[in-house]
């Protein structure tokens, strides 16, 4: 690893200086050039082409890199072994009151001694949030989960999930740490799996992923679909990025860390928000916080495995709650791409040129790919309805085609992704929901619209868009990996704990 330690940035300001005059005067000097040189405007269509050809490119070959991934051999220790690590377990919770049965059933069922167990329940401030203090006390702790404490976070700007693993960091006794959302059911033997895989490998593996599954894939056509996009998140790109010695964007769960990699990766305390610094391993201001925290574990000279284990978790069935969850991961990869933006040279030989320019293509692609997407085909259908010579003259045929052509190929390719995916994992019911891809393409953009205004509004840049799980438990069950401990939990109504406070959603 690098014996200087890299400068890390926050995204608390959305560009700094010197990127408003960079693409300032390069906006400017697109508009000259436009005036003075009007074949400018194809060349910035072939860039366009070129783009997507290359972010299609990359995709494929993330595909067939994962095909070669391999997980690493270790030897499992047993749960009965003395020498077990102390292990922290991260629990970021906002009004989660309905989930918390099936959190303590998952958690009493990890196979791994309780008194090596730090259960750090991460609860906003009591007037935030009273409801989850109220079921915490009728709960008792104490008694039927000694294990396990509750930490409350400041009230304080900007609040959410990253503000409370940096509080959770500083209270943190174990060797290794693990995230948890409050609906996750890990498979009982991910602790042990982690422990022994970052036991066989060398220091500088500061992170392992687990995989995520949903066990209510099945309950709407959006839960199916976003079903489809983590096989391929998951068993495709992270594999992929993982096998070519490159940066996968973690999961927002699940990721297993050794605690001195993160204290190595920490924010200085100047850069934190006054009265929540905490220790900051994760932006404050980032609500991507996962993608963001790859790049900083690669930029320390840290890698990045992924691990042979499953977390289940429940999946949105509503449009209505996938926008927000959506318009969140697209405003973090913004966000964290503007980030890597800033003193490229100096980042890029830290990271590594291909490593930084992959991470940076996928971060902002994906978010460009969506609009560029959308406006291609807006662009030929009208195209193809009038026959506009204005469209003529910005697309000569040979270009016209090409792009025609690439358009349809990506789409083609995307749409095989999915039903490959569904297969998978024996989704093939699903298959025909597919169908549906270019609705969900069409709210991808809704989203994007959504992350991008946000992004220019100052108020909302750091706003956590809380995803809503409540309404899915009926149709999910405990993982089918194994019977989760019943544990008796008495659970105050949503509906009375939304009837107790009117606070926004966490900022």
């Amino acid at each position: 690893m690098n014996n200087q330690k890299p400068v890390r940035q926050t995204s608390q300001k959305l560009v700094t200086g010197g990127q408003i005059i960079f693409f300032g005067l390069l906006l400017l000097g697109v508009i000259v050039a436009g005036i003075l040189w009007p074949l400018l405007a194809q060349l910035i269509v072939w860039g366009t082409i070129l783009f997507f050809t290359v972010f299609v490119s990359l995709k494929i070959v993330l595909w067939y890199a994962s095909t070669k991934y391999s997980f690493a051999q270790f030897e499992q220790p047993s749960m009965y072994d003395h020498d077990l690590p102390v292990y922290t377990i991260f629990v970021p919770l906002y009004k989660e009151v309905s989930v918390l049965p099936r959190l303590m059933s998952g958690l009493h069922a990890l196979n791994y001694p309780k008194d090596k167990l730090q259960v750090l329940l991460l609860v906003e401030d009591e007037t935030v949030d009273p409801g989850m203090h109220e079921a915490f006390q009728a709960y008792d702790l104490g008694r039927n989960a000694p294990f396990a404490s509750l930490l409350q976070i400041p009230n304080v700007q900007p609040r959410g999930k990253q503000k409370a693993l940096n509080i959770g960091l500083e209270h943190t006794q174990g060797k290794y740490a693990v995230i948890y959302d409050a609906e996750d059911i890990p498979e009982p033997n991910q602790l042990l799996k982690a422990v022994g895989r970052f036991g066989s490998a060398d220091a500088i593996v500061g992170c392992l992923q687990a995989r995520l599954f949903f066990d209510n894939e099945q309950s709407s056509w959006v839960s199916r679909l976003l079903w489809t996009e983590y096989v391929i998140h998951f068993e495709w790109i992270l594999k992929g990025l993982a096998q070519l010695g490159l940066v996968p964007p973690l999961g927002g769960t699940s990721n297993h860390f050794r605690v001195d990699a993160l204290h190595a990766i920490a924010l200085d305390r100047s850069q934190l928000p006054m009265g929540a610094e905490g220790i900051g391993a994760w932006d404050p201001w980032n609500v991507t916080e996962d993608a963001d925290l790859a790049g900083a574990l690669t930029l320390h000279g840290y890698k990045i495995e992924m691990l042979d284990s499953v977390t289940y978790e429940i999946a949105t069935r509503s449009v209505g709650d996938l926008l927000p969850q959506r318009s969140r991961w697209l405003k973090g990869y913004l966000q964290t791409g503007l980030v890597y933006l800033r003193s490229p040279l100096r980042t890029m030989k830290k990271m590594g040129p291909i490593r930084w320019f992959v991470y940076v293509l996928f971060l902002l692609g994906t978010p460009l790919s969506i609009l560029l997407s959308t406006l291609s085909w807006i662009l030929t259908i009208v195209y193809f309805s009038t026959r506009s010579e204005a469209i003529e003259r910005l697309f000569p045929w040979p270009l016209l085609y090409l792009g025609t052509l690439l358009l349809v190929f990506g789409n083609f390719a995307l749409f095989m992704q999915h039903v490959i995916a569904a297969h998978k994992r024996e989704g093939h019911t699903t298959v025909k929901w597919l169908l549906l891809l270019p609705v969900w393409q069409q709210l991808a953009t809704a989203s994007l619209l959504i992350a991008i205004r946000e992004l220019l509004q100052p108020s909302k840049r750091s706003t956590w868009r809380k995803t809503t799980h409540e309404h899915d438990l009926e149709a999910t069950s405990v993982s089918s990996y194994h019977e989760a401990t019943t544990v008796e939990f008495p659970v105050i109504q949503p509906a009375q704990q939304e009837r107790r406070v009117a606070e926004p959603d966490p900022v």
